[in-house]
């Protein structure tokens, strides 16, 4: 009786679980599809993203039935880290913050669904291009991928491959790099 009421006491005393912890070690190995070599107006600079989710703990992703899942960082971090990568392997001559041509970004959605068809992750991103402080492109960027029996991590890895490639298929996006 005494044990059942002590431990009662530690469950209404402990701290809950936010929900499972993923080390998200992720590397861009994809293809762009495009040579940024000979980019106008370089060298780009990628800003740190921002989080405008509304959700108190910004390495948190929701997920609503099995409650959310927290990243050992920030999904900004790794998202921003995402499309440096992509720039590097398109052979972009990258800068700092203070060229006079930026990239910037803003994380609106980042999910995980389970639903009838299985799990789903959701990685929504507004990008916004500045050159010599005029915005010179903005568009949202979407991802969905299904898990198909993968893990967690590996179905997050896809889709922020997934979100990349979609700016790279952007046309306005390379026509302001001087691409086209």
């Amino acid at each position: 009786m005494i044990s059942l009421a002590l431990s009662g006491l530690l469950l209404a005393t402990s701290p809950l679980m936010a929900g499972e912890k993923i080390e998200l070690d992720y590397t861009y190995t994809g293809d762009t599809g495009v040579s940024l070599s000979s980019m106008m107006g370089g060298p780009l600079g990628i800003n740190s993203f921002t989080d405008q989710r509304a959700i108190e703990n910004k390495h948190d992703i929701k997920r609503a039935q099995q409650g959310d899942v927290t990243l050992s960082q920030p999904p900004t971090e790794i998202i921003q880290q995402a499309f440096h990568e992509a720039f590097v392997s398109a052979d972009a001559q990258l800068g700092d913050a203070d060229t006079p041509l930026t990239l910037s970004g803003k994380l609106l959605e980042m999910e995980i669904v389970e639903s009838a068809d299985g799990t789903e992750v959701l990685i929504r991103c507004e990008l916004s291009l500045n050159n010599q402080g005029r915005n010179a492109w903005q568009s949202v960027v979407f991802s969905r991928v299904a898990a198909d029996g993968q893990d967690l991590s590996a179905t997050i890895t896809q889709g922020l491959d997934r979100l990349v490639n979609e700016l790279f298929l952007d046309d306005y996006f390379l026509m302001e790099l001087g691409i086209f």
